[in-house]
């Protein structure tokens, strides 16, 4: 007979429970009172490897050690779409195998397994009741699991899969407690009839260590990974690459079961669930063997949004709509780093670009190596960022003369290309005024300054995204930039170590793209502009010193990474073979590639511009204020920068926090101030 502790505990179970099986993401620790007993429920599996292990423990008898039995799979548990035993299933290389095995490596224990309860607690009531409350143990990682059979809260028929499948009406009933011996996707459902009533889709890890954040993905495996139908495979009888006959270049959604582990295998429960779409993206890197998906939440899948703080340089940015898994694009071959990596530098610039960590995914429990998790770029990331709701956003793509939008329209950029090509900006100041009302002048100017830094050959003429509202003139986004930083694959008239960014800019770039409706005609046209080339020298000279430095560059590429263990990436290289001896793992060929090009970059706005030596300016203020260099609000308050001879700087001090404006210190008023800086030249502005 169950004692009244035990039986306290199972009825303070029963409160945590929810009819919706995968809505109530993971147990909570739950203080429950027991006369002078304070007894505790544990969080997940951070006490015991399942709280069904440790609920039928607490609830059996006394003697249950020398009686209980540990439970197997041996009953038939496998459903028409897919099982353990009989049908075909994903290998770890992503192949489907008749053998049903799988070749996912395991590594050493993780957690001790706990036995289950004698057959006697299986009948009880509070065992039932407790069962209810959920289809399956918590998702995580366990050295042994058996899989209780769970009774249904709706009087109706449970049925499940084991290949990451969904289970239909036509599904085996499950009946017999599951042994899982490998890593395992169960995806459960309880019928009524051949409608749903509720579903649960779990990962089971097995003897797996992983030591960096991990992305658990429940697919069906022959909608995605068959030889012949899969939407990862060729599945035509041959066709070179880039072979746009392959699955993988259709255009399809798949609906999937996401999950994600913050700590790996150290993750005491699961961070977070979600239904969604997946689809495949990118160009070139389609034929790689590992292959960059976005992930879409939908209304038709869930509620639309994930809410979650995936990144932590904007820790605030908790709800998104879509996220991809990259697989590296053309720098697959060459390492794991350089595209976060740089565009990591804009960090705090204004400069938009797309936020990302480091990830392993698994497919089906199959391990699928290292991906770059990052935010996707369309209305929703100016909804994520900005705080703009996605409907008044327009997020455009600039490719040679075509322009499309993935949000909204694309009438105010085509318009906006339209004036800057029908007007003169050397001599019609007034058109470079309203001009700065349709596009952020300064914000270009420093995406500009960071792309002619990055030496991105697959630029202009390509990969530029920018965005607006009705209220916000355009900003553009740094994107893409694989073959950035000396990459020596062949972009079509570029030198990847030396070519000269402005030259390559005012021709176009490899599709030659100057003219009308090219992206290059806007540095064509507003580089003819004096006030505009003031801005960019000085802009760019900030973003060269302080945003793009050696010193920021290095200690991006030791963050990241440190991100990626070595057995991590041991792991995936042997996954995905590339030629050990050209794969960069340390960054090392980023630093090499940074230690001369500032001074590269420098001499190039001294040839493009006809500037003077390098100079060191201090701007500062005393009180509470600020002051904008062109516009530009300074890294600090009080900066000193390397800035060029022979060109002006417009300040403006601005007051806040209830402050005025006094004067400079050197007694001017005048505000803004037009000055040309020499080598000791110091700006202060004084607030009271």
């Amino acid at each position: 007979m169950l004692s009244s502790k035990k039986i306290l505990l199972a009825s303070s179970l029963l409160v945590l429970a929810s009819c919706s099986d995968d809505n109530m993401d993971e147990w909570n620790t739950v203080e429950v009172l027991d006369g002078s007993e304070k007894l505790f429920l544990p969080d997940s599996i951070a006490e015991s490897d399942t709280l069904y292990a440790w609920f039928m423990k607490e609830l059996a008898p006394e003697s249950s050690s020398s009686s209980s039995k540990s439970s197997s799979s041996s009953g038939d548990d496998s459903s028409s779409s897919g099982n353990s035993s009989g049908s075909e299933e994903l290998s770890s290389s992503g192949e489907m195998s008749s053998s049903g095995k799988s070749d996912v490596a395991s590594s050493s224990s993780v957690r001790s397994s706990a036995e289950m309860a004698p057959d006697s607690v299986y009948a009880s009531e509070e065992y039932a009741d407790a069962s209810k409350a959920r289809l399956l143990p918590p998702a995580g990682f366990y050295s042994d699991l058996t899989i209780p059979v769970p009774v249904p809260q709706y009087g109706g028929t449970i049925r499940c899969t084991f290949d990451g499948s969904m289970p239909t009406a036509s599904t085996v009933e499950f009946k017999t407690p599951y042994k899982v011996t490998k890593n395992t996707v169960a995806r459960c459902a309880e019928f009524i009839g051949d409608s749903i009533a509720r579903t649960s889709s779990h990962t089971f890890f097995i003897n797996e260590t992983v030591s960096m954040p991990v992305v658990s993905i429940s697919v069906d495996p022959y909608s995605m990974f068959d030889s012949r139908d899969g939407y990862y495979s060729q599945g035509v009888s041959y066709c070179s690459e880039p072979c746009y006959e392959a699955n993988y270049w259709r255009d399809i959604e798949l609906p999937v079961h996401v999950e994600y582990f913050e700590n790996g295998s150290s993750s005491a429960k699961r961070s977070w669930q979600i239904d969604a779409g997946l689809s495949i993206i990118g160009q070139w890197s389609r034929y790689r063997a590992k292959k960059s998906v976005a992930i879409k939440m939908k209304n038709e899948y869930q509620d639309g949004r994930l809410k979650y703080s995936l990144f932590k340089t904007r820790p605030d940015d908790n709800k998104f709509k879509a996220f991809n898994l990259r697989n590296n694009g053309n720098r697959f071959v060459g390492d794991y780093i350089e595209d976060p990596v740089l565009s990591s530098l804009l960090e705090g610039s204004g400069v938009d670009y797309q936020r990302s960590r480091q990830v392993v995914v698994f497919y089906n429990g199959a391990y699928y190596g290292i991906h770059d998790l990052r935010e996707r770029l369309n209305e929703h990331y100016v909804e994520t960022n900005y705080g703009i709701d996605s409907k008044e956003v327009n997020m455009v793509k600039h490719i040679k003369t075509e322009v499309t939008a993935s949000g909204g329209t694309t009438d105010s950029y085509v318009a906006m290309l339209d004036f800057i090509h029908a007007h003169d900006f050397s001599v019609d100041t007034a058109a470079y005024t309203k001009l700065s009302t349709m596009m952020d002048v300064g914000n270009y100017a420093d995406y500009m300054a960071a792309e002619i830094y990055y030496h991105n050959g697959d630029w202009p003429d390509n990969n530029v995204r920018a965005w607006n509202t009705a209220d916000q003139p355009f900003k553009f986004l740094v994107f893409d930039l694989d073959h950035g930083f000396g990459w020596d694959w062949a972009v079509r008239g570029f030198d990847y170590m030396d070519h000269n960014m402005f030259s390559w800019i005012k021709r176009g770039g490899t599709n030659l793209c100057y003219g009308e409706h090219c992206f290059a005609e806007i540095y064509i046209k507003l580089s003819q502009n004096p006030d505009f080339r003031r801005l960019f020298v000085n802009h760019s000279a900030v973003m060269l010193d302080y945003y793009l430095s050696y010193d920021k560059l290095a200690a991006a590429v030791d963050n990241m990474t440190a991100t990626i263990p070595g057995t991590e990436m041991d792991r995936d290289m042997q996954r995905f073979p590339r030629n050990e001896h050209s794969f960069d793992k340390t960054g090392s060929t980023l630093k090499s590639y940074a230690q001369t090009r500032t001074s590269t970059v420098r001499n190039e706005y001294r040839s493009e511009f006809a500037l003077g030596s390098d100079i060191s300016v201090s701007i500062s203020v005393t009180g509470k204020g600020k002051v904008l260099l062109d516009g530009m609000t300074l890294p600090s308050s009080s900066y000193t920068g390397k800035f060029f001879a022979d060109n002006d700087m417009l300040l403006m001090a601005v007051p806040t926090d209830g402050s005025v404006f006094e004067a400079w210190e050197d007694g001017s008023k005048a505000n803004p101030r037009l000055v040309t800086p020499t080598s000791v030249s110091k700006f202060i502005a004084k607030f009271k």
